[in-house]
């Protein structure tokens, strides 16, 4: 049995952040999570603001950034392009988040993968090891949900995010490089809508649904597809395909005696536009 100031459940940015933020200040900390590598598979569209770069600039390596942009350029269902300034990075999700995991460790910061997080009893907290099976326990001081939009920490504390919207993604070959992150509103995206965020010579190409409407997520990422192919943006192959859940309730009661809740297991994301990374560094941070 060991004894640690924090145990938190999920690796993610808000995990990591989170760790990272209390190792530096002397806290002895834990991090379990399912993955076999901290930062895949990734499920999100990578698109992070300047001012996350601005605020967390140790966060960010050479590697992890895909490219830079400037502008958000929406595509409206009447035709009408409205341009924004939307500085920011489009970033490798994968190298991003290890990276972080990464400076965690460097100050002390303990990571246990392939772990799940079982539940609390009698001021104990039980993990099972995924490849074992085996069941063991430790004790903390503060648990700290960073599990995700469907967080066993956040269920088996009391209220947890019940309505979702979902996404589809698929990494496709751009026909010519783009310098913008494009949006679409669609009547066939509903509830929601579609985007590409360019990579370099490939793009993320997503949509993002409410499904209360009656068109599958899949359907409505094929006809998006289409229609990116049909006006050029895209080349015609799937180099990988990805998607994910997005909180939609707003945010929990996210302080819970010595549980807190961070990232998407707390409901934060913006609100506007779904975007999580950022909400979940300035979280975990906190």
């Amino acid at each position: 049995m060991k004894k640690y100031d924090i145990l938190i459940v999920g690796g993610g940015p808000a995990g990591s952040s989170c760790a990272y933020t209390l190792a530096k200040e002397g806290a002895s900390v834990l991090v379990v999570d399912f993955k076999r590598e901290i930062g895949t598979p990734v499920q999100c569209a990578e698109f992070v603001p300047i001012q996350l770069f601005n605020s967390f600039p140790e966060f960010f390596t050479k590697d992890s950034i895909s490219q830079e942009v400037q502008d958000m350029v929406h595509f409206t269902p009447w035709g009408e392009v409205i341009t924004m300034n939307s500085r920011g990075l489009v970033l490798n999700r994968d190298i991003f988040d290890h990276h972080i995991a990464q400076l965690a460790k460097r100050f002390g910061a303990e990571y246990s993968l392939r772990t799940i997080f079982l539940g609390i009893q009698e001021g104990k907290i039980w993990l099972e090891s995924i490849d074992t099976r085996e069941k063991f326990w430790v004790k903390a001081d503060i648990i700290v949900g960073a599990d995700g939009p469907h967080s066993r920490v956040a269920k088996l504390t009391g209220q947890h995010t019940k309505e979702f919207l979902t996404t589809a993604q698929a990494k496709m070959p751009l026909k010519k490089e783009q310098k913008d992150l494009l949006i679409f509103f669609r009547d066939y995206i509903p509830g929601g809508y579609g985007w590409v965020f360019p990579k370099g010579g490939f793009a993320n190409v997503g949509v993002g649904i409410d499904p209360v409407y009656p068109i599958n997520v899949m359907e409505s990422l094929k006809i998006f597809i289409k229609e990116l192919l049909d006006i050029g943006i895209v080349k015609h192959s799937i180099v990988s395909r990805t998607g994910g859940w997005i909180p939609a309730d707003g945010l929990l009661d996210v302080v819970r005696g010595n549980v807190l809740l961070v990232g998407d297991a707390g409901g934060f994301c913006h609100p506007i536009t779904g975007g999580g990374i950022a909400s979940a560094i300035l979280s975990g941070s906190m």
